[in-house]
C-alpha cells in the first residue's frame, strides 16, 4: 500500500511540473500583407517569470508601435498560470519574403528562444487598407462577450454632437390634490 501510495504522488508531483513547464511563443496577426499596412507581433511567456527579453532586430520592418507589455495571472480549479506579452506593431518596408527573427527571454532555469516567423509582403496596386487582427490569444473573462467593431456600428461614421438632437426634458407630473372629506357629528 505504501508502494502504491508514494507512485501516486510521484506521478502527481510529475504531472504539476510538467503542466507548468515554462514556453516563449510569437504569434502573428497574419502571415501575408499588403505593402502599406502594418500587422501585430506578440511574444509571449508563460507559466515562468522572465527578464532580460531581448526582441528580434527588424530590419525589413518601420516598428509602428512597441513593445507593448501586457501581463496575466489566473487561477482555475486551484492552478495558477500567469502570461507576459510584448506586443509590436510593424509595417514592411519592401515587397518579398522576410522572416522575424528569434527572441530571447531570461528565466530562473534557462534562456528561451521563439522560432522564427516568415512574413510574405505582397503589392498593393490599389492601395488596400487592411486593419491586422489581434492574435490569437488565451480568451479572457471579457472575450465572451462579442464586440462589436464601431465602424460597423456606424457605417456612415461616428455621429457628431451636432447631429444629435437634443433629448426633452421630461416635465414632473403635478399630482392631484387629495380631498378631504369632512363629517360632522
Amino acid at each position: 500500500m505504501k508502494k502504491f501510495i508514494f507512485i501516486c504522488l510521484c506521478v502527481g508531483f510529475w504531472g504539476i511540473s510538467w503542466a507548468q513547464s515554462p514556453s516563449f511563443t510569437v504569434t502573428v496577426s497574419t502571415d501575408s500583407i499588403l505593402m502599406g499596412n502594418y500587422f501585430e507581433v506578440t511574444f509571449t511567456l508563460k507559466d515562468a517569470n522572465g527578464s532580460n527579453f531581448l526582441p528580434p532586430d527588424f530590419p525589413d520592418f518601420q516598428v509602428v508601435s512597441g513593445p507593448n507589455q501586457s501581463m496575466s495571472t489566473s487561477f482555475i480549479n486551484g492552478q495558477m498560470s500567469q502570461s507576459m506579452s510584448y506586443t509590436y506593431y510593424l509595417e514592411p518596408k519592401d515587397l518579398g519574403n522576410f522572416y522575424i527573427t528569434a527572441a530571447s527571454i531570461s528565466t530562473a532555469e534557462e534562456v528561451l528562444e521563439t522560432e522564427p516567423k516568415e512574413i510574405i509582403v505582397l503589392a498593393n496596386p490599389d492601395g488596400i487598407i487592411q486593419k491586422p487582427r489581434r492574435a490569437e490569444r488565451s480568451r479572457g473573462f471579457f472575450d465572451m462577450f462579442p464586440s462589436t467593431p464601431l465602424e460597423e456600428m456606424f457605417p456612415g461614421g461616428m455621429p457628431q454632437p451636432q447631429d444629435i438632437p437634443p433629448m426633452e426634458q421630461p416635465q414632473p407630473q403635478k399630482q392631484p390634490k387629495k380631498k378631504r372629506k369632512v363629517y360632522k357629528l
